[in-house]
């Protein structure tokens, strides 16, 4: 059965997602260089990521429907393929083949680490305070 006050929350966590991923492309603007908004994006994504997969696998306190709106939707809407996608798009189209697969190799890299960070950090970080 749809849950209309989960997507409703869904929702509300994916504009604050979008808005914050569309902030830090104006910040850091795509101009052919490798550290740019959409990496930032994803990389404080993967991080957060890292943080609320601990937080409901091992602490298994949040509330479902919170969980529903931070994971699909606050970072469903900060991190996306379709961004990160385009911007490689961009660089290849421009030629910049090197700056392509760096920007290929540097968000991906980052990201995966920053997300085992974020888990490994507020796993110690919990057992520091929570037990």
């Amino acid at each position: 059965m749809i849950n209309l006050y989960q997507i409703f929350i869904i929702s509300i966590f994916a504009v604050l997602g979008a808005v914050l991923r569309y902030v830090l492309v104006l910040i850091f603007p795509f101009n052919a260089n490798i550290i740019n908004g959409v990496l930032l994006a994803n990389v404080m994504g993967c991080f957060l990521m890292g943080i609320l997969l601990y937080v409901v696998n091992q602490l298994a306190f949040m509330n479902e429907t919170i969980r529903l709106g931070l994971i699909v939707g606050f970072l469903g809407s900060l991190t996306t393929f379709s961004s990160f996608g385009g911007y490689f798009f961009e660089l290849v189209e421009g030629r910049f083949f090197t700056k392509a697969f760096l920007h290929v190799l540097v968000t991906t890299g980052l990201s995966l680490t920053s997300l085992y960070i974020g888990y490994w950090l507020i796993s110690h970080l919990s057992s520091r305070f929570f037990n």
